[in-house]
């Protein structure tokens, strides 16, 4: 578990996945299971009031990353392998040039290897491993086809915590 938070992941393993939904506000997805759970895979660092860098849930696999127009899909598929991985990929920053005569106007791009947590998932009725892990870009102001920064942070899972139902006194109140 990335920086010691969420819940392990091993504790999906045996139960029964009924429901994938991606947020389409946040970087989040939630896995509802047949027992009545909720889980959501979550961007270390993230806070909805103070975004700063736009960061994005990416996956490999169909499953975990719904294509559907709602964001959701519905299915039954038992989990027989789950853990948060280490990835290890190529992050760039572009930056204009700051020199003069020849050097004017080009720009300059730092590389380096970006090591970050992922989540992965095996299911028995599927062969291969579904992966998700988290993305944070930047483009031109100009041309927004054009990344100019490129960087990864850190996925962990998390328990949903379900918001116990109105007392139906409190209920009855509000509807009277």
């Amino acid at each position: 578990r990335p920086h010691g938070i969420g819940v392990d992941p091993v504790s999906l393993i045996g139960k029964q996945l009924t429901r994938v939904r991606r947020s389409r506000t946040h970087p989040c997805i939630t896995l509802n299971l047949s027992d009545g759970t909720a889980f959501q895979l979550l961007v270390v660092g993230y806070d909805p009031h103070y975004r700063g860098v736009p960061k994005v849930l990416e996956s490999d696999s169909p499953i975990l990353n719904p294509r559907a127009a709602s964001g959701v899909a519905d299915l039954r598929l038992t989990i027989s392998h789950a853990a948060s991985i280490t990835l290890s990929d190529k992050a760039f920053q572009v930056q204009p040039g700051s020199g003069s005569g020849k050097e004017a106007g080009t720009t300059k791009e730092d590389r380096w290897t970006q090591r970050h947590a992922a989540f992965a998932l095996k299911f028995e009725e599927e062969q291969g491993w579904h992966c998700v892990w988290a993305t944070m870009a930047e483009y031109d102001g100009r041309d927004r086809e054009r990344c100019v920064f490129r960087n990864y942070a850190d996925v962990y899972l998390d328990r949903l915590q379900a918001h116990p139902a109105p007392h139906a006194h409190a209920q009855a109140h509000v509807n009277a």
